[in-house]
């Protein structure tokens, strides 16, 4: 399984050295899913109260992340939330970013102009937004949220 060194939030990743048969694909996700769940495991044992399980009782899956496939491999990424709030300099809400998918491809969406404003003008709001949303490498605790 590889984890990039230079990516500070929780990723599993396996690469493809052929065309994977269906079953290989199957085994590949299921090893993927594991090591997610394993980490999530670990940060609510580490921070009880910060998150909970989803339900499976409809056969959902316990946990929230993003997917990634290519022909050459497959990336995991769980996440504790889908959303985060942008504040800026005086700690005040300009508004909320959603990731989801489209952020594994690179792209970002903002619905104001203000969010916009404030992410160009402050590009270290990315490495807020992408720790809030994904989980510390290390299982350890998490600031409360102010």
């Amino acid at each position: 399984m590889l984890q990039h060194p230079g990516i500070p939030f929780v990723h599993y990743a396996q690469s493809f050295t052929s065309e994977p048969s269906g079953d290989e694909l199957l085994d590949a996700y299921t090893s993927l899913y594991n090591a997610a769940q394993a980490s999530v495991n670990q940060f609510i044992a580490a921070n009880p109260g910060h998150l909970a399980l989803h339900s499976t009782a409809d056969g959902d899956s316990s946990i929230s992340y993003n997917l990634a496939m290519t022909t050459k491999g497959m990336a995991i990424l769980p996440r504790r939330s889908e959303s985060a709030v942008l504040r800026d300099e005086t700690g005040s809400d300009v508004g909320l970013v959603a990731l989801n998918g489209t952020a594994l491809g690179g792209t970002m969406m903002v619905k104001q102009s203000s969010e916009w404003e404030l992410l160009r003008s402050r590009p270290g709001q990315l490495d807020y937004i992408l720790s809030e949303i994904g989980f510390p490498r290390e299982s350890r605790r998490v600031k409360p949220h102010v």
